[in-house]
C-alpha cells in the first residue's frame, strides 16, 4: 500500500508544477497570515511565528512543512505589513515560497476591517535523479524542468472584534502553465484554478475564567470537493487552551495551547486519518511558536486569534 501511495504522489508531481501547493495546517487560527495577507498587523504588535508540521509519521518521504511569518502595524495602526516564508517537501519534490503582505486597516462597526495584498514568488524543484525510471526517455522525466522561479500574489479581507473574526482570501492567484516543448511557463490570472478560503470564529464566555472558541475554515477549489475544518477550543484563565477538530476528509485532531506569559505562546496539535490511509502512518504532528514583542495600549490580554 505504501508503494502504491508513493507512486501516486510521484506521478502527480508534474501537476503540482501548474499551481502552488495549498498549505495544510491543523492550527489555521494561529497561521492565518499564511493564506490571508489582510491578517498583517492584526495582533497590534510585532509578531513572529514559526511552524513545523510532520505529516504521516512513519510513512517514508511523507510531506513536511516549515513556515516563518512576521507582521506588525505601522503608521498609527492604519497599515499592517508582513512577511511569510515557507517550505514544503515530499518525496523528490520541494517548494519554497516567499510573500510580502500589505494590509490597510479601518475601524468599522465596533471592530477592525482590513484589506490585504500579498506579492511574492515560489521556487519549485524536483530531483528527478532520485527516481528509478524503467524508461529513461519517459516524457515526464525529459520534458519537465528540475526547477522554476514563479511570481505570485494574493488578496484577502479580514474583520475582527474582541470576540469575533471573519476572513475571506484568495492566495496564489496566478496560474503557471508549462509548455512541455519549450519548457517555459506562461503566467496568467486564474480565478477558476485557485483556492478560496473562508474562515470565522466567535468567543463564548462561559464564566470569568473560561472561554470557548468555536471556528471553521472552508477551502474551496473549483472542480473539487470543498474541504472544511471545524474546531472548538476551551481556554482556561487565558493561559491554557484545549480543543478538538474535524476535517471532512476523515481527519480528527486534538489541540493544546499554552500561553507562558502575555507574549509567548506554544501550540501543539496531533491529527490522524480514520480512513484507509491512516492504517499506514502514525498521524501528523504540528507545532507553532508565537512571540509578541510588545503590546499597544489597547491590548489587555493575550490574543487567541
Amino acid at each position: 500500500m505504501k508503494r502504491i501511495l508513493l507512486t501516486i504522489i510521484t506521478l502527480g508531481i508534474p501537476l503540482y508544477f501548474y499551481g502552488q501547493m495549498s498549505v495544510l495546517s491543523d492550527q489555521y487560527i494561529n497561521n492565518t497570515m499564511i493564506y490571508n495577507p489582510a491578517y498583517a498587523g492584526s495582533q497590534d504588535a510585532l509578531s513572529i511565528s514559526v511552524l513545523y508540521r510532520n505529516q504521516w509519521v512513519g510513512f517514508e518521504d511523507a510531506p513536511r512543512n516549515y513556515a516563518l511569518t512576521l507582521h506588525t502595524p505601522v503608521r498609527n495602526d492604519r497599515i499592517g505589513i508582513g512577511f511569510f516564508a515557507g517550505n514544503c517537501s515530499f518525496s523528490v519534490y520541494r517548494e519554497t515560497s516567499f510573500m510580502g503582505d500589505y494590509a490597510y486597516r479601518m475601524e468599522m462597526f465596533g471592530g477592525t476591517l482590513a484589506l490585504g495584498l500579498g506579492f511574492g514568488a515560489t521556487i519549485k524543484y524536483v530531483n528527478w535523479n532520485d527516481l528509478y525510471a524503467a524508461d529513461a526517455n519517459d516524457i515526464l522525466l525529459t520534458n519537465y524542468p528540475e526547477s522554476a522561479f514563479l511570481p505570485d500574489f494574493s488578496i484577502g479581507t479580514y474583520y475582527y472584534t474582541k470576540t469575533f473574526f471573519l476572513g475571506v482570501s484568495l492566495p496564489d492567484l496566478l496560474s503557471h502553465d508549462l509548455n512541455p516543448k519549450t519548457q517555459k511557463y506562461s503566467i496568467s490570472p486564474a480565478l477558476d484554478n485557485c483556492n478560496y478560503y473562508l474562515e470565522a470564529g466567535y468567543f463564548l464566555n462561559k464564566g470569568h475564567q473560561i472561554k470557548v472558541l468555536p471556528s471553521f475554515l472552508l477551502k474551496y477549489h473549483p472542480g473539487h470537493t470543498p474541504q472544511i475544518d471545524v474546531s472548538a477550543q476551551m481556554f482556561l484563565g487565558e493561559r491554557i487552551g484545549l480543543g478538538f477538530g474535524y476535517r471532512n476528509k476523515n481527519t480528527l485532531l486534538g489541540l493544546l495551547q499554552l500561553h507562558l506569559n502575555r507574549q509567548l505562546m506554544i501550540s501543539y496539535s496531533y491529527s490522524f486519518d480514520t480512513g484507509k490511509v491512516g492504517q499506514f502512518n502514525n498521524g501528523s504532528h504540528e507545532m507553532v511558536l508565537n512571540y509578541l514583542f510588545n503590546y499597544s495600549s489597547r491590548m489587555t490580554s493575550p490574543r487567541q486569534f
